[in-house]
């Protein structure tokens, strides 16, 4: 059975999982920030799957969509379910979701570096777009090389890259639209990321104006 965009989940129940334990979380009862703004980009979006307390996965973990914990502003390492996502069959990566929803203390005990990109022992390193400068706000990432041209519309990502982290061994191609709204015409080369490279502030000029982006080995 195939996993299913998950709905919004009542206050009651984000209580029990420990959102008090959540840096910058209150104890007081209201709505919770991070559901909110996980569920926006869920409705906004297709093929979504919450994996964890903070984080979104697209195609069985191909791309990743991690959020800062509410009065934080860097957004944690990746999950235990992000880790192990793609090496784990539909059904043990039901389990693993239901594990990692509560997962908020292992992220908080987590250090935080400046650039949280994950890089792997094995396998393929990372590459991450960030909402904000200096690696802060949303993270944005991919390891898979991506030939033909990714959509950040897809990931309602598009014109909010304003740092970024190429932890990996593939050259990145980012560009921009010719006409708004239209991702055809997402044709404007704006930047290359070489490997291992990573710019934590981009200029005026192309601050928020990333639209897509392809690979090359």
């Amino acid at each position: 059975m195939m996993l299913r965009k998950r709905k919004a989940l009542p206050v009651a129940f984000i209580a029990m999982l420990g959102v008090a334990a959540i840096p910058g979380a209150s104890e007081a009862a209201g709505p919770d920030d991070l559901q909110q703004q996980i569920d926006a980009v869920l409705a906004k979006t297709e093929g979504g799957v919450q994996i964890s307390r903070y984080e979104i996965a697209w195609g069985d973990g191909e791309a990743i969509m991690a959020f800062p914990f509410p009065g934080q502003k860097t957004a944690p390492p990746s999950s235990a379910a992000a880790k192990r996502l793609e090496a784990e069959t539909v059904d043990a990566r039901r389990s693993l979701i239901k594990e990692d929803r509560t997962g908020a203390a292992d992220a908080e005990a987590t250090p935080l570096g400046e650039d949280a990109c994950p890089t792997e022992a094995i396998g393929k390193d990372w590459y991450c777009f960030y909402q904000s400068k200096e690696y802060e706000g949303r993270r944005l990432q991919w390891n898979s090389n991506h030939t033909t041209r990714v959509y950040f519309s897809n990931y309602d990502f598009h014109n909010r890259t304003s740092s970024w982290s190429n932890k990996g061994g593939l050259d990145v191609q980012v560009m921009g639209r010719t006409e708004s709204g239209s991702d055809v015409s997402c044709t404007e080369q704006l930047w290359w990321e070489k490997p291992h490279t990573r710019n934590s502030s981009l200029p005026s000029s192309l601050n928020n104006t990333a639209d897509c982006f392809r690979t090359y080995e």
